[in-house]
């Protein structure tokens, strides 16, 4: 991803530095995957080699199980017909031939249980074997010879049993066996297991050839589709392999970029560490920010600063400005264009702060702000500031507006100071009052001077009229006193106050200063020393006093 800013009047590019190492676990990962995919590919094919040989192998048993079947039958036969011949021989005794003919009959039980056997099992034979058509017609003719084989093996069968029952009988003739006719019955008997042991074998040879035709087919199509996979993977690694070098050359030239340029670049995440420092920062901080540190900890007020660079997230670029602690404890002035970067799922949202030093002009602007709002002479906050001040507490929303108190404060005879001992001693006692004066009010308001020996103290922080008394009492203490003016001399005075509420007595600056004035005035007629509180019948006593303050 590439970010672009305009900066200087040029537009630069800027790599995210977090993308190079984000391809590089790419990278990583995709290889990983492939060798994963190689060795899945071919452990499967390994796999359907020996799945195949086994099933091979298991049908090609289970065949040649019923030729086994069809030649056991074979030699029960033989067993049977030589029982049968020694049976016939006039010269074999009684019990003899009860034990001959228990074998004839027990060899001929055997052939029967081993052929239905087989036939159940040929019966039995479906797929794969009947997806072959030679297979099929073999196994049709297997089937048509077992049958015939049951047929005349059911007549020999009989006929010998019949022999051997004669045989038993008293008065039995020799001369009335033919063995001819019993060997002829035999030898068709066994010709039709001859056959069907050939039809077994040459099924089994057929289902072995398939089988083998089949393994050879898959092999060819899985090892075309492994090859495939191998050049894909090796296609897209080439491609990878290329992008992670065309990054690298464009995050050396970015970031030579950055170490050279004058400007200080910041690249931070959503939560605020740092991803990059330029290390144009060493010259103007003495240190370079470190890399997975928060930007909070560089930046002044830092919860406030932090604040407002993430309140540009869902906005567009826009200035700010900051202050970052320098390596001796200074703070340095940097003029912040701050950008947001829109993430991805690859690439999440982060800020990027493109400063330039203003320290001087910060310094010439409070100068200005210091000769425009604070009094020359005593330093203290002037009309101007007074104005300003008090504006921003009555215009506040309903539900965050406070009580305020404004008190005018007129020094006692201070004319008399100027006139005996100068306008110099005059404003050495305004500096000295001023300073006593903020350390009076401190964390209940703040104090003005709006003209000569003047005074406005606007007090907003008290929750009940005692607290506002006390702060009124302790502002009657501090002017009555003596006061160390000029080496050596002293001056005593007491001070007029007036107190205005808000809003009771004014919902604008213009009424609160004419009432607290019209408070004051109350004040000095009574011969001052004194803090009065307006209300109404001011107006009435003084019908002519109006303040004309603005």
């Amino acid at each position: 991803m590439r970010l672009s800013y305009v900066l200087c009047g040029e537009r630069i590019t800027v790599t995210g530095f977090a993308e190079v190492k984000v391809t590089r676990r790419l990278i990583l990962l995709f290889a990983a995957i492939s060798i994963l995919l190689v060795g899945i590919s071919v452990a499967s094919l390994l796999y359907l080699n020996y799945t195949i040989n086994k099933l091979s192998e298991s049908l090609y048993d289970d065949v040649y199980q019923n030729s086994e079947l069809i030649l056991n039958a074979d030699r029960d036969l033989y067993q049977a017909a030589v029982a049968l011949h020694t049976a016939m021989n006039p010269n074999t005794t009684e019990s003899e031939l009860k034990e001959l003919t228990q074998l004839f009959e027990d060899n001929n039980t055997q052939i029967e249980e081993r052929v239905n056997t087989a036939r159940y099992n040929i019966n039995s034979i479906e797929k794969p074997y009947n997806v072959m058509h030679k297979g099929e017609l073999q196994l049709t003719e297997l089937k048509r010879e077992l049958s015939s084989f049951e047929a005349s093996f059911g007549e020999w069968k009989d006929t010998g049993s019949s022999l051997i029952i004669r045989r038993s009988q008293e008065g039995w003739d020799p001369a009335s066996f033919s063995a001819v006719l019993t060997n002829t019955q035999l030898n068709d008997i066994r010709s039709r297991l001859d056959n069907s042991e050939d039809l077994i074998d040459r099924y089994a040879q057929e289902v072995t050839t398939v089988f083998q035709d089949k393994k050879s087919s898959l092999f060819a199509l899985y090892s075309l589709l492994l090859f495939l996979l191998i050049l894909v993977i090796i296609y897209l690694g080439r491609k990878i392999i290329k992008l992670q070098s065309e990054m690298l050359e464009e995050q050396t030239m970015y970031q030579l970029i950055g170490e050279t340029m004058s400007d200080y670049i910041i690249l931070t995440d959503p939560n605020g560490l740092i991803i990059y420092a330029s290390p144009s920062h060493l010259s103007i901080l003495g240190y370079v920010p470190k890399k997975g540190t928060p930007l909070s900890n560089y930046i002044r007020e830092p919860e406030i600063s932090w604040a407002k660079l993430k309140s540009v997230v869902q906005g567009t670029p826009r200035m700010s400005e900051l202050r970052m602690r320098g390596a001796e404890g200074h703070w340095v002035w940097l003029e912040t264009k701050v950008t947001p970067i829109t993430g991805s799922r690859s690439f999440a949202a982060q800020f990027m702060l493109v400063s330039r030093e203003i320290t001087q002009r910060k310094q010439y602007e409070e100068r200005l702000h210091k000769l425009a709002f604070y009094d020359h002479l005593t330093a203290i906050p002037n009309r101007a500031h007074f104005k300003m001040y008090m504006e921003n507490l009555i215009s506040q929303p309903e539900e965050h507006q406070q009580e305020i108190a404004l008190a005018l404060l007129d020094c006692d005879r201070f004319k008399q100071l100027n006139d005996t001992l100068g306008h110099l001693a005059g404003d050495e006692f305004l500096q000295i009052l001023s300073r006593e004066l903020q350390q009076t009010v401190k964390g209940a308001g703040q104090a003005f001077r709006i003209g000569g020996d003047e005074f406005a103290v606007v007090i907003h922080r008290f929750n009940n009229p005692g607290i506002l008394d006390e702060i009124l009492s302790r502002l009657l203490q501090l002017f009555s006193k003596s006061w160390p003016i000029n080496n050596g001399s002293s001056f005593i005075t007491s001070a007029s106050i007036g107190v205005a509420l808000f809003p009771q007595h004014g919902s604008s600056i213009n009424e609160l200063l004419r009432a607290a004035d019209l408070a004051m005035y109350r004040s000095k007629k009574n011969g001052g020393n004194e803090a009065n509180l307006y209300d109404k019948r001011m107006d009435e006593e003084v019908p002519d006093q109006t303040s004309g303050r603005n």
